[in-house]
């Protein structure tokens, strides 16, 4: 069961001036290094120096609200935290801000890694109820943002296999199936796997295609694929031989008659 904060829970609310600064800087730090190459937005001014010299209390007052709301989050992350709970923590600091402070614009919006109500946890059976938000990490901006950035460059701006699979919509590559759907040729469910496009070369991920366990299975290292999944040629010669005779014969025959006209 995941813990639950609301703003009964004042206890939880009291978190010392000097603890807010502390993990201001950290998401500050994690921002400049994880999420801005994202466009996630920055919740904080460009002025805003959290090493001003100021007592913790000073800077915690002249901290945004939305930077307020993102440090309360962090404080509880993988809690489910209601939103009058982060409200009436920003409230402490912020007292004409709003009574509803909007959380949800977090992730929807502003491109954190923020859940709201419905939303899948990940690792978990539970989606979030209404009034709820729970944040999943300040080193991940949210899927959303990453699948937007991805999909307007292509494969090319791919950091991981993650990133390289929403660039293909999280299907299979040679198929098509989609990750999570049930494959009716194997009754299980899809798991996408690296596949190799030429199984001779390091399995880097430029040499890598996003296939489903049934398409890697088949194919093995029988042939080289290009970026669509589409086979290209024959890597393993293998798979010649589960042609029948006739076809073989027949490979033979255009094999023998290319090397001819490659040696005149």
């Amino acid at each position: 069961m995941i813990k639950k904060i609301t703003a009964d829970d004042k206890e939880s609310l009291k978190i010392p001036t000097d603890v807010i600064v502390m993990l201001a800087k950290k998401i500050r730090l994690i921002y400049e290094t994880k999420l801005k190459a994202y466009n996630v937005k920055q919740l904080w001014s460009d002025d805003s120096n959290l090493d001003s010299g100021e007592s913790p209390d000073a800077i915690v007052r002249n901290m945004d609200g939305k930077e307020l709301q993102i440090v309360f989050l962090y404080k509880y992350a993988k809690c489910l935290v209601h939103k009058d709970a982060v409200s009436a923590f920003v409230r402490q600091y912020i007292p004409t801000a709003a009574l509803d402070q909007q959380v949800r614009h977090l992730g929807s919006q502003l491109g954190w890694y923020v859940l709201n109500r419905g939303n899948k946890i990940p690792d978990t059976d539970e989606s979030v109820p209404s009034g709820y938000n729970y944040l999943v990490s300040i080193e991940i901006p949210n899927p959303k943002i990453i699948a937007l950035a991805v999909k307007r460059a292509g494969r090319v701006s791919a950091r991981n296999f993650s990133e390289l699979k929403i660039a293909y919509s999280n299907k299979c590559a040679t198929c098509g199936i989609e990750e999570g759907k049930q494959d009716p040729r194997t009754g299980g469910i899809v798991s996408l796997q690296q596949g190799h496009m030429d199984p001779r070369k390091p399995l880097t991920l430029s040499n890598t295609i996003p296939q489903c366990a049934y398409c890697n299975q088949t194919y093995l290292d029988y042939f080289c694929f290009n970026e669509h999944g589409r086979v290209i040629s024959v890597n393993n010669p293998v798979i010649l031989l589960k042609s029948p005779r006739d076809v073989q014969d027949e490979m033979i025959q255009v094999l023998l008659e290319e090397r001819k006209k490659t040696e005149k």
